[in-house]
């Protein structure tokens, strides 16, 4: 009277036996198999159709084999152990360089890349402190003093316009921080 487990073996339904695993062994083995057997057929592509193998009758008005084309120009091939060739090379090269660069237009400096040029880097200079040189305008600005059509000599007390007009309008009272 005994009663069937309820634990199952390799993720099936059906249950354990208690002689020695027979029935649960052989169903692992067979779901084994079908796995083995769905994998291999997912890889097989059934029979791909075979390419055609060349002919070998002679066509007409062309070698049989492969064909060999016209022959490698010179320039294509390597010049090992050939220095007038490979100097040859170097200056078709050069020339056809120096070609390409006379049709260029020339970048301006104020465009141009100047790292590790110092002739741009000083023209660059020479516009920047161009601005701060100083001219009779410059010094008129900044020395109201001279040429201010006599009205007297100017200085900063640190007032604003409103406190300068509280100040002579006798409103001392309404002056604030430093004002008073």
């Amino acid at each position: 009277a005994s009663r069937p487990s309820a634990l199952t073996h390799c993720g099936s339904n059906v249950p354990k036996t208690s002689r020695l695993g027979q029935t649960t062994s052989r169903f692992c083995k067979m779901k084994l198999a079908i796995l083995c057997l769905g994998v291999a057929s997912a890889f097989n592509f059934g029979s791909l159709p075979s390419l055609p193998k060349p002919s070998t009758a002679k066509k007409s008005g062309g070698p049989t084999g492969p064909t060999t084309g016209a022959a490698t120009p010179d320039k294509f091939k390597p010049a090992f152990g050939a220095p007038g060739i490979i100097a040859a090379r170097a200056a078709a090269r050069e020339a056809a360089l120096e070609d390409a660069k006379s049709k260029l237009i020339p970048t301006p400096a104020r465009f141009a890349f100047a790292f590790g040029r110092p002739d741009i880097l000083q023209a660059r200079q020479q516009e920047r402190l161009a601005k701060w040189e100083w001219s009779d305008e410059f010094l008129t600005k900044a020395r109201p003093d001279f040429g201010n059509y006599g009205a007297g000599d100017f200085f900063d007390d640190g007032l604003t316009v409103l406190e300068r007009k509280q100040i002579e309008a006798g409103k001392e009272a309404y002056l604030t921080g430093g004002a008073k």
